[in-house]
This record gives structure tokens, C-alpha cells and sequence, in this order.
């Protein structure tokens, strides 16, 4: 069993603050529900010596490994990529900062999280070109649009092009997958509603 996604070794100097965040969120969920290591990487279907760097933010999950793992754990991926956030006054904010590193991929590209609390939405910025070889279904109402280059969504009876500019939304529970014309990378700005569990 592998993760599937193209990855890099990581050496210590190299391991990102947020993939270590997302690592120890991992861990300590699964602590949680009293799942092994090997328990928790066979219902995801990775190899548990991939789950354990990853749990040492030592490897990044592809999008479609991070799903398999919250759905293994009984979470969500918003859930695992948020942390929860301190006691916050009132009218309170968050600032995102740009950095270089991205705890999760989305197969060929980046996926920024634009959020490091867990807020009403969450905003993803990702980067990359896609194949439709997998079907997304969520509770949650999603907000796709386009900044560079094309994306193509595909839902059960149509598909819809969307070019540089262009939108969609859709509601819960609506599958949907997406691609990209071949040779086409763009960069997308996700905004996606938060069931935190």
C-alpha cells in the first residue's frame, strides 16, 4: 500500500511547521480514538512507515491521502488541517501569512491553507493540473474559482469549463471531480465551508 502522490525525502532542516502540525493533529486523533498506527494507516490505505513520517510531518499527504485518513479517523479534512483555536475575544481576526510549504499536495501542485484556526469557511489556494480519477463527496457547500489557466468540474450528468474569472458553488453533497485540459496548470481559490467535528 502507498500514498500514491509524488513525494520528496525530507531531511530534519527540512521539515515545515505546518506539516508537523498536521502530523501531531493526526497522531493525537488517532491516539484518541485508541487506533494503532497500523490500525489507522490499513483503513487509509497507506503503508503505516508513511502515516508514521507523516505523523513527524517528515512526508506531505496528497488531498485524496488526507481524505482517506480523516475519514479513517472519523473527521474531516478541514478538521485535520485546522487547528483549534485559543479563546478569542470578540470581532477577533486572523492574518495569513505567505510561506513556502504546504502541509498537504494536490497531486501535481501545491494546496495553500489560508487559514490556521478553525473559522466559519476555509479558504485553500491550489496550484497544479488535474485528473478526474476521483469522485469528492461532502457535506460541505464549496466555492471554486479560477485565477489562472482552466479547470474543468465534473458533476454526474454535465461538466462545466471555467476559465480565468469564472465560478461555481455548489451544495453538500453534490459529487463532483475536476480536471484540467492536458498540458494546462492553474491556480484555484477553494473557500469551503467548516462541519468541525
Amino acid at each position: 500500500m502507498t500514498d500514491g502522490s509524488a513525494r520528496s525525502a525530507a531531511s530534519p532542516a527540512d521539515v515545515d511547521a505546518s506539516a508537523r502540525a498536521l502530523g501531531a493533529r493526526i497522531r493525537e486523533l488517532r491516539k484518541r480514538r485508541g487506533m494503532t498506527l497500523t490500525q489507522a494507516a490499513s483503513e487509509a490505505g497507506l503503508s503505516h512507515s508513511f502515516l508514521s513520517q507523516v505523523e513527524r510531518g517528515l512526508e506531505r499527504l496528497s488531498m485524496v491521502s488526507l481524505f482517506r485518513v480523516a475519514n479513517a479517523l472519523g473527521t474531516t479534512q478541514q478538521d485535520l488541517l485546522t487547528e483549534d483555536p485559543p479563546e478569542r475575544p470578540e470581532a477577533s481576526y486572523h492574518v495569513y501569512r505567505k510561506s513556502s510549504e504546504s502541509p498537504v499536495d494536490a497531486g501535481s501542485g501545491r494546496v495553500a491553507v489560508l487559514a490556521e484556526q478553525r473559522a466559519r469557511f476555509l479558504p485553500m489556494l491550489f496550484t497544479g493540473s488535474y485528473g478526474d480519477d476521483m469522485w469528492w463527496e461532502h457535506d460541505e457547500e464549496e466555492f471554486v474559482y479560477v485565477l489562472e489557466g482552466e479547470l474543468i468540474v465534473v458533476f454526474p450528468d454535465s461538466e462545466v469549463a471555467l476559465r480565468e474569472g469564472d465560478a461555481t458553488y455548489y451544495e453538500g453533497g453534490i459529487r463532483h471531480r475536476w480536471r484540467t485540459p492536458e498540458g494546462v496548470t492553474c491556480r484555484v481559490l477553494v473557500v469551503k465551508e467548516q462541519h468541525h467535528s
